[in-house]
């Protein structure tokens, strides 16, 4: 992999590898406040101010400076923890079609998924598993079952309140609603997840940093945010091919893929 030292220092902190948290759960999926702060950037705003100018109440229309405070830090945590990074610079130029669009939206969730294990076990855990079965209808019940069943090796969970447990499952169904994951409001519905080229490409150079090669990348359990099957990965890698941003090699038994344009490129070449 051909980058340098201050992007392999940004790909060893991608991935949440931290027991799970309540922590991150508390917001929900802060998409609509995402969008303002990259549409900001997009118009000229220079990152550097781009706290101050949330804080102020000149971006985020609220109601306490606490509140914005607040919505300031689950957004760093989730999404803006590079800081001014080839991240941060994708999505604000997939946010430039739209707050709707699968660029936007798909490129959000991974990283929403990849910063929070408590929502990655739960997508790629038991979300996965009813895909699977083909069981498409999910319910709050599910992630108190999931909780339960984490709190068997993380006795933290334990001393969750009641309502605690509900406000994480709350939060996290409708966030995975916003993304698109799930569909519906009162009866929520499991959902194939279009992911972008852009995301895919995001995923695949994550994967291929942390050692991935060949079939063991393809049948990696992060496809699973996506609920994506092996011939969904291997149809999104053609597409990457089609497009130029990969290599794609097929044998027998083996396939070797290689990446020509990882997404950092335009800032390295800065």
């Amino acid at each position: 992999m051909r980058c340098s030292e201050s992007v392999i220092d940004s790909l060893k902190i991608i991935r949440d590898v931290e027991p799970i948290s309540a922590r991150s759960s508390a917001k929900g999926s802060l998409i609509n406040e995402l969008f303002t702060l990259c549409q900001a950037l997009s118009n000229g705003l220079p990152f550097n101010q781009l706290r101050e100018e949330a804080l102020s109440g000149r971006i985020f229309i609220k109601n306490s400076f606490e509140t914005r405070r607040s919505i300031w830090n689950h957004l760093k945590r989730r999404y803006l923890f590079l800081g001014d990074s080839w991240v941060i610079r994708d999505l604000v130029e997939a946010s430039n079609q739209g707050i709707d669009s699968n660029d936007f939206l798909s490129l959000s969730y991974l990283y929403y998924v990849l910063r929070d294990n408590l929502t990655y076990r739960f997508i790629t855990g038991p979300v996965w598993s009813k895909w699977t079965r083909k069981i498409v209808t999910i319910e709050r019940e599910d992630v108190f079952q999931f909780l339960d069943k984490e709190s068997e090796s993380n006795h933290k969970v334990n001393t969750w309140y009641e309502s605690t447990k509900k406000k994480i499952a709350n939060n996290t169904l409708s966030s995975l609603r916003d993304f698109r994951a799930l569909s519906g409001v009162k009866r929520k519905r499991i959902q194939h997840v279009n992911a972008s080229s852009r995301t895919v490409l995001h995923l695949l150079s994550l994967l291929t940093y942390e050692g991935l090669r060949g079939e063991n990348l393809i049948q990696s359990p992060d496809w699973h945010m996506f609920l994506w099957s092996e011939g969904d990965v291997v149809r999104a890698l053609n597409e990457l091919s089609h497009k130029g941003f990969v290599k794609v090699e097929k044998g027998d038994r083996s396939i070797i893929l290689e990446i020509v344009e990882y997404p950092w490129r335009s800032v390295e070449n800065e």
